[in-house]
């Protein structure tokens, strides 16, 4: 029996979830984006002066939530260093 494909991906939908004023939807969604591609959708954000409030929120409730995996927790620590070198230009 085969494994059911997973549901096609909306880039607009996606957008609308990672850059939601809505913590929870923002949460989700970069959860579900990262079991999917196996980092986060930084790039929606601009990061150029500093971190994004949104995008840093989010990252701070994932790396406090227990059940954020062992995998996730090290494309947190991945993505604060890229986006910690940028700042520093």
């Amino acid at each position: 029996m085969k494994e059911p494909k997973p549901p096609k991906f909306n880039f607009e939908e996606m957008k609308a979830g990672a850059t939601s004023q809505n913590v929870a939807i923002r949460k989700k969604t970069f959860q579900e984006y990262f079991e999917r591609f196996e980092e986060f959708p930084s790039y929606l954000f601009d990061n150029s002066g500093s971190i994004d409030s949104r995008l840093l929120q989010t990252i701070k409730d994932l790396s406090a939530d227990p059940t954020t995996s062992n995998k996730m927790q090290k494309g947190i620590t991945v993505l604060m260093q890229r986006l910690a070198a940028v700042e520093r230009v």
